[in-house]
């Protein structure tokens, strides 16, 4: 993507000894000081994201981007900075995190730190490998689905969730004794692509 006006990486409080380090500017303090950054698996399909800043100024958003290949970044979600002088921590959670056919695959993240003049600055980067071993078990269909949606593969007496983009529960069902359950679409579901979870699997189920 693209650089701002500035195009420094966010400086750390303490020094990063990561794989991925940082620049530290040496002429003038950079508007939020960025203290932590950590990215983690949440299961086969999701990714934890948390980080910490020790001060902020005149800073508007934090935009989380996500890259299959570490060099093409795409933004997947927004979080409005507090702007405060003191020490603040973050959270988001990637609910669409890709689900691959390998049985590992590596996402790469970084934050983009928006002012509200509107230049920005990159973080670091933070690596993450889910493992979809586990995943091609699970099968829903029909896929594309139409008011209900039959998922196999999953434990029996599991829950089977179908969650929105933002990892919000739109419904749920109890898997029968052979690991089946039906899940009814609600009524005016709007079309797109759903995550459905059972135990620690997950597919995607898109709805037309």
């Amino acid at each position: 993507m693209g650089g701002g006006r500035h195009g420094a990486a966010i400086t750390y409080a303490q020094p990063n000894q990561g794989s991925y380090s940082n620049t530290v500017s040496q002429t003038s303090p950079l508007p939020v000081e960025l203290t932590t950054f950590t990215a983690t698996a949440d299961g086969p399909a999701a990714v934890r994201l948390a980080w910490a800043t020790a001060s902020e100024q005149n800073s508007q958003a934090f935009e989380i981007e996500r890259s299959l290949d570490g060099r093409t970044f795409a933004r997947v979600g927004t979080v409005a900075a507090a702007g405060s002088s003191s020490a603040r921590a973050y959270g988001f959670t990637d609910n669409q995190a890709p689900i691959t056919p390998n049985p590992q695959a590596s996402l790469y993240y970084r934050l983009k730190q928006v002012d509200q003049d509107g230049t920005f600055h990159y973080s670091p980067v933070r690596v993450v490998t889910l493992t979809n071993s586990l995943a091609h078990h699970l099968t829903a269909f029909p896929n594309p689905a139409h008011g209900t949606a039959t998922l196999t593969g999953a434990q029996p007496s599991a829950v089977v969730t179908l969650l929105d983009v933002l990892g919000r529960p739109v419904t749920s069902a109890w898997a029968d004794a052979a690991g089946t359950a039906a899940l009814p679409l609600p009524a005016g579901l709007p079309a797109g692509v759903y995550v459905v979870r059972a135990g620690t699997q997950a597919l995607r189920l898109t709805v037309e």
